[in-house]
């Protein structure tokens, strides 16, 4: 799957570079991570708040006209989130459950955006969808204040009986990513964006999970060839 993600990016971009002028770059970032969690049974409905995460990676930036253009990119995304959620206990009646999810994905963003001359460079929004596959995490849990526990994670579209052994998550991950920033004419590039994740990426019937995060980034466009 990850040959995938390479061989789409690499396609996009060989099919617009012999008619378009393209810049290549780097860009990386801190995020606040999240996930919008729902529960089939109301009593155990999760407390959710964000974690800290980032993304690195490469962008080509591929002008379209004079104030639109293309930006796809592929980057190493960590997402998760911190939950606390109250559940039945074995004796002594409901027991508090705090986890730490971290998530880590390979996602290929495909922004349009629309740039306006102002000052020493560009002002820039614009949107587009994502897709992201999953390639590795870990989960910290912690049972009623017991010492935490490492629980991997396996991207799979498979539901584990026990928690303490293996957490499945579905390995794709997509949505919309929305995003707004200034670019440099010497190539420096700073954004804010937001990732809304749209599909289920929980494989377990009882509950819905999708991820989400606000992001702050800084890039460098590389070079620009016709």
């Amino acid at each position: 799957m990850k040959k995938h993600l390479l061989l789409l990016t690499t396609a996009l971009s060989c099919g617009l570079l012999s008619h378009a002028q393209v810049s290549f770059g780097v860009k990386a970032g801190f995020s606040l991570a999240g996930m919008s969690s729902k529960y089939d049974n109301p009593l155990t409905q999760p407390d959710t708040k964000a974690l800290p995460a980032f993304h690195a990676g490469v962008i080509a930036d591929i002008s379209l006209s004079e104030n639109f253009s293309l930006q796809p990119g592929l980057f190493y995304s960590a997402k998760g989130a911190k939950t606390e959620q109250i559940v039945p206990g074995p004796a002594d009646g409901p027991v508090k459950l705090e986890s730490t999810a971290h998530l880590n994905y390979l996602e290929l963003p495909v922004n349009f955006l629309y740039k306006h001359e102002l000052g020493p460079g560009k002002i820039f929004a614009g949107f587009g969808p994502y897709l992201a596959y999953g390639v590795g995490g870990k989960i910290k849990v912690n049972y009623g204040g017991d010492e935490a526990q490492d629980i991997d994670i396996k991207f799979k579209n498979e539901q584990s009986d026990s928690l303490l052994d293996v957490a499945y998550v579905k390995p794709f991950d997509a949505g919309a990513n929305f995003i707004a920033g200034y670019e440099f004419k010497m190539g420096l590039v700073f954004s804010v964006n937001y990732s809304l994740g749209l599909i289920n990426t929980s494989p377990y019937d009882n509950e819905t999970e999708k991820n989400h995060y606000l992001g702050i980034s800084v890039g460098y466009l590389l070079h620009k060839r016709k």
